[in-house]
């Protein structure tokens, strides 16, 4: 019994060996997952790449990056495609100059896997960076700058400005620009309060939480100028003498109706009444840093000054007046400001002026020139436009010649030709719209309209007393009142195959019998239906072309 016992023992481990020998791995193996090292960073983002090793059958159901500040208490983490072998994930809105941890957690149907953990760090923040400064417009005791703000370094800026010296001074004065000009890009300030005829340093600034940067620095010197502290004040400042011999004047500061008035008299506007200005002529004025006031006495015997702006005839009927720079701070510029000056030659447009209108017998006028610091102007050549150039608003009286507009050119405003010794001029395809009288008064002796004009407005062509021949292009629907009165045009081609209507004053004319005088050229075929118009009609003389 007990061999019987022994045997059986022997025999079940046999048996148990014999089954142990013969056991294989289980087929399903969690895969394994490894985090790789952070690339791709900057200050407030970095790429991480999770690798997963499928070993098996066993599916991830899902894949999560956890990652936060070594510090932080609060973890974030992203969900990734589990289906994927490699993972990418892009951190964004980490904080600057931060070490963080990061690592991979997975899981499947039987366990939740995790993977190494990797550290990295953001790039700092750093100081901003600054271009140097441009200047816009100058004067005598202000400038106004232009600086680029390139980078914040990451960080929101608490100030930026201009910081200014005079060579040899260990003081120096800031300029701020406001709260919420504080972001990256150009920036433009307005420095006021220097001294005539003195050296400066202007060095622009930028500061945020690392610290404050500086752009290369501007060297400028000052012109001489007469400063009023007060307006009313110019005439006080001649009773000595002392300026018999000045062509020019710079005049900073304050002017009311007295002022002006006495700055028309030194341009010879009037009759010197006053002994003291007598022997003044002036022939050039820079009014950069110039302030009009209301208030004081009527500049012209009727008129009075308005604030910041170009009254009607504030510089008219000045015989001596050659060259004027526009005050900085002024807006507008009124109609007829400068009308029957004979010898003004060039206007500067200040970078305040926003609304114009131009000035009628300038005959010398050759230049319009433009600050670079407006916004609502451009000068091409000499020839006001606006800012994109679309429009003209003013040519020159004084260029003489034949001039082409340029392409970008849409429409010509209100008076922009009038007045002018332009012969002959160009009108590109691009200009859908003339306003009135754009060109009366002018000198041309011809022009083509192109055909997509289809209002010829009042007085469009008036009084210009050289003009033999107009061609009105395909598209013209109106003729306004006074378009050729004041004319001895000889030639009129009309490419229209329907007759424009025209108003009942469209062809008085008080210098000649536009009608009798005058051969009205229309399309081949067309002669009949012109020939029966109630205006058209009554050309005496009507021509078949082919436009």
């Amino acid at each position: 019994m007990i061999y019987s016992s022994k045997y059986l023992f022997m025999l079940l481990s046999m048996c148990i060996l014999a089954s142990c020998s013969e056991h294989t791995s289980p087929s399903i193996l969690e895969p394994i997952i490894t985090l790789s090292e952070a690339t791709e960073i900057s200050r407030t983002e970095a790429t991480l790449i999770a690798t997963v090793d499928r070993q098996g059958e066993a599916k991830l159901s899902v894949i999560t990056l956890f990652y936060s500040a070594e510090e932080a208490v609060e973890q974030m983490k992203i969900n990734g495609d589990p289906q994927s072998d490699k993972i990418p994930f892009h951190l964004t809105g980490l904080k600057p100059g931060q070490n963080y941890i990061a690592y991979i957690e997975g899981g499947t149907q039987t366990a939740t896997l995790k993977s190494n953990t990797i550290t990295f760090k953001t790039q700092s923040n750093e100081l901003p960076k600054l271009s140097s400064p441009t200047p816009l417009s100058t004067g005598p005791l202000g400038i106004i700058l232009e600086f680029n703000i390139i980078e914040d370094g990451g960080e929101a800026l608490t100030m930026a400005g201009c910081e200014i010296k005079a060579s040899g001074s260990s003081e120096s004065r800031r300029f701020y620009l406001p709260e919420i000009d504080l972001t990256s890009g150009a920036h433009q300030i307005n420095i006021t309060g220097l001294i005539p005829e003195t050296s400066y340093v202007i060095t622009p600034f930028a500061s945020n939480s690392i610290g404050e940067a500086h752009g290369e620095p501007l060297e400028y010197t000052t012109r001489n100028s007469i400063v009023l502290q007060q307006p009313g004040c110019l005439s006080m400042l001649f009773e000595n003498g002392g300026f018999y011999d000045l062509e020019s004047l710079t005049i900073s500061g304050y002017l009311n109706g007295d002022d002006f008035r006495t700055l028309r008299i030194m341009l010879g506007a009037s009759s010197a009444t006053e002994e003291n200005l007598s022997g003044i002529k002036i022939n050039d004025v820079d009014l950069t840093d110039a302030v009009v006031s209301e208030g004081g006495e009527s500049y012209d015997g009727s008129r009075f000054t308005e604030t910041d702006k170009l009254t009607y005839g504030i510089f008219a009927d000045c015989p001596r007046l050659r060259n004027i720079i526009l005050p900085a701070t002024a807006i507008s510029l009124d109609r007829n400001a400068f009308a029957r000056c004979p010898a003004l030659d060039a206007i500067t447009i200040s970078a305040g002026i926003e609304h114009l209108l131009p000035s009628s017998e300038c005959p010398s006028l050759t230049e319009i020139r433009v600050s670079k610091a407006n916004r609502d102007f451009t000068s091409i050549d000499g020839v006001l436009f606006n800012h994109d150039a679309s429009e003209i608003l003013w040519f020159p009286c004084g260029k003489k010649g034949d001039y082409q507009l340029p392409a970008s050119i849409k429409s010509i405003r209100e008076n922009a030709f009038a007045e002018t010794s332009i012969t002959k001029l160009i009108v590109p395809s691009t200009v859908t719209s003339i306003s009135r009288g754009a060109f009366a008064g002018s000198a041309l002796t011809e022009i083509i309209l192109p055909d997509n004009i289809t209002n010829i407005s009042e007085g469009m062509f008036q009084n210009c007393s050289d003009l033999n021949s107009v061609c009105l292009g395909s598209g013209t629907e109106f003729i306004g009142n006074y378009v050729f009165d004041g004319t001895v045009v000889s030639s009129i081609y009309l490419k229209a195959d329907i007759p424009p209507y025209a108003t009942k004053d469209a062809f008085i004319n008080g210098s000649s019998a536009i009608f009798e005088e005058c051969t009205l050229f229309i399309p081949v075929g067309k002669k009949k239906i012109y020939r029966n118009h109630n205006v058209w009609g009554n050309f005496t003389r009507i021509e078949e072309f082919q436009p």
